[in-house]
């Protein structure tokens, strides 16, 4: 769960702005959070930063250049300043706010607080090379106090605790691994089809719910066809599908009966928490063997349209439907996980019928069952609309951006 994101001095937001997704009088935020606003507001910048700083979270280590600055894109008119990224939100039912400030050199600060029964304790906090460790995280001091030498004055911690498995910020890390997804921007083909046949090539009941989804945009899309597994990883595969579903079964059953969770535990030595990262690891493992299939041999994906028997290939088709089957193993992901889903221009190449659908999937009990959210920007007002005048206790919370005199980006709600 999302609480709150804050940037400051990324792309045209060049002062603090605050996006809220919980309300003073709500402990839960709504489902759906729109951000409206003409074009060239800042609506790509907002959702810009939080894919920012989910990669710097994730790649400040592994990817960024150990003799170069941390990778920003401060505003033109303000390069000199940091840039700032805090983001509120609640990892293994313990809320936490996450920070750091990145400058031209060094990473400037960084800190990390946990939230428990509503009382701040400091995990850590970091003033360029010196790294302070909450009281309260004595326990830990060795485990977080080791890689302190090991980390670098451009490179984050909690990216540095996440390559090394450091318990007490594991949670943190991995909320920003596998409970944040950020899609902006057009992909290209390739990347579709390999998301897609990933999704669908999971189980019957994915494929199905697909196919239902995309018929239902009348496309003129039929059927989608999946070649077989390629037989050097079929097995492992069908294996690695087998325990998600059975793992995944039993999460479901612990959340739903504490005496069940305590059934469970005590019969296989796993808390709810430590099975839910147990699903979220066999998923992974799953993603990185099939990635390592579609790279020897292809995804195989051909789509039936409604009249025509021959298959077609993803690179046929239409602007329209690319951008629908960009979005669509996306959504049910982020409803199957309850993950954070934030995407920039949601109706780009889509009728207002189309997005609207699915956005009623975040927005109805029955499809969004584990409390996953949407974060979307757009700049069509009806859309916005149609999802506010749904039942007031499910209804969107709606943002506004501007572009100012100065030339930066204002968020106020609406």
């Amino acid at each position: 769960m999302l609480r709150s994101f804050q940037v400051t001095n990324h792309r045209s937001l060049a002062e603090p702005q605050e996006l809220r997704l919980v309300g003073n009088r709500s402990a839960l935020p709504a489902p759906v959070t729109a951000v409206h606003g003409p074009a060239a507001a800042g609506k790509s910048s907002l959702v810009d930063a939080l894919g920012q700083m989910r990669a710097a979270v994730l790649n400040s280590v592994t990817g960024w250049d150990p003799y170069a600055g941390p990778t920003r894109a401060p505003h033109l008119g303000f390069a000199e300043r940091p840039s700032e990224f805090v983001a509120t939100f609640v990892a293994e039912d313990i809320g936490y706010t996450y920070g750091f400030s990145l400058g031209n050199a060094d990473v400037c600060a960084e800190w990390l607080h946990s939230h428990p029964h509503n009382r701040k304790r400091i995990v850590f906090e970091r003033e360029g090379e010196q790294v302070r460790i909450g009281p309260m995280f004595e326990p830990v001091r060795y485990g977080i106090g080791a890689l302190v030498p090991l980390m670098r004055p451009n490179a984050l911690l909690l990216s540095l605790a996440g390559q090394m498995h450091a318990e007490a910020l594991i949670p943190a890390y991995r909320w920003f691994a596998g409970q944040l997804d950020v899609q902006r921007g057009h992909q290209d083909p390739a990347t579709i089809a390999h998301r897609l046949g990933s999704h669908i090539s999971r189980s019957p009941d994915n494929a199905a719910r697909l196919l239902t989804l995309l018929r239902s945009a009348e496309l003129g899309i039929g059927d989608l066809l999946l070649a077989e597994h390629d037989p050097l990883y079929a097995d492992y595969l069908r294996d690695l599908d087998s325990e998600i579903a059975g793992a995944a079964t039993e999460l479901d059953a612990c959340l739903a009966s504490p005496a069940h969770a305590a059934q469970f535990e005590r019969a296989h030595g796993l808390s709810p928490v430590e099975l839910d990262r147990e699903v979220s690891n066999l998923r992974a493992a799953r993603d990185t063997l099939y990635a390592r299939m579609v790279a020897r041999r292809g995804v195989g994906l051909r789509l039936v349209h409604d009249g025509c028997s021959a298959g077609f290939d993803i690179t046929d088709e239409s602007t329209a439907t690319l951008a629908l089957l960009r979005l669509l193993p996306t959504v049910l992901d982020a409803l199957d996980t309850g993950r954070v889903l934030a995407v920039d221009d949601i109706d780009t190449d889509l009728t207002g019928d189309t997005a609207d659908r699915l956005i009623q999937l975040f927005q109805n009990p029955e499809t969004n069952s584990r409390g996953a959210q949407l974060i979307f920007t757009t700049r069509n007002r009806t859309l916005v609309d149609r999802g506010n005048g749904r039942s007031q206790s499910r209804r969107t919370t709606v943002w506004q951006l501007r572009r100012t005199s100065h030339g930066t980006s204002e968020l106020t709600a609406h």
